[in-house]
């Protein structure tokens, strides 16, 4: 990481530093995010980067995230699931999770110390043939948290570990237009619950 980047990661205090410092990296304010990534955001996760941001500044702190994809690679078939991942209070995490279900998305999610809320355990994302590569939305360990941000101050890891952890998946591979709107909407009503109270 550049050193100028790593000085600006150590700097954050809170959640909400990492929220806001996650977006000015999706932006391009920043060319290092602890997790690994150098030079921006990867190319599929470009159109992606309005609703991501949102969900940065809604409160969703996300750890990945994907399209949906239906392709071709080296003559065999790869399929994505869009799929987030990420961490929240409780009060948003409720609303995301009920406003995916009622968009018959999948969700998994939990409480700080682990235990799954109605289901836990991954969902597979990526398919290459017929060999499924990747999982998501187990239990993220802390050792597993504080590496995605390597480097970062203990306070604002620490408010991380004390998030739930949710993970929203579109069932159907290569399926690209649902599951943004959902986030979307869970983000507006969550908004719209805190200016009610």
């Amino acid at each position: 990481m550049r050193r100028r980047d790593a000085r600006v990661w150590r700097k954050a205090h809170s959640f909400e530093d990492l929220s806001w410092l996650t977006v000015g990296w999706l932006e391009g304010a920043l060319l290092s995010h602890p997790n690994g990534h150098h030079g921006g955001p990867d190319s599929e996760t470009r159109p992606l980067m309005p609703v991501l941001c949102e969900a940065y500044r809604g409160g969703f702190l996300t750890e990945g995230s994907q399209p949906g994809e239906l392709a071709e690679q080296e003559g065999t078939l790869w399929h994505q699931r869009a799929y987030v991942s990420g961490f929240a209070g409780p009060g948003l995490a409720g609303v995301l999770g009920e406003v995916a279900r009622q968009a018959g998305l999948v969700t998994r999610i939990y409480l700080p110390a682990g235990r799954p809320m109605l289901h836990g355990g991954a969902v597979d994302v990526t398919r290459w043939g017929e060999r499924i590569n990747t999982g998501v939305g187990e239990f993220l360990r802390p050792r597993a948290v504080r590496s995605v941000f390597l480097g970062c101050r203990t306070d604002a890891v620490e408010e991380v570990l004390a998030a739930w952890q949710v993970t929203v998946v579109d069932p159907e591979w290569g399926r690209n237009d649902v599951l943004w709107g959902t986030l979307r909407r869970a983000l507006a009503a969550h908004r719209q619950e805190g200016a009610q109270q």
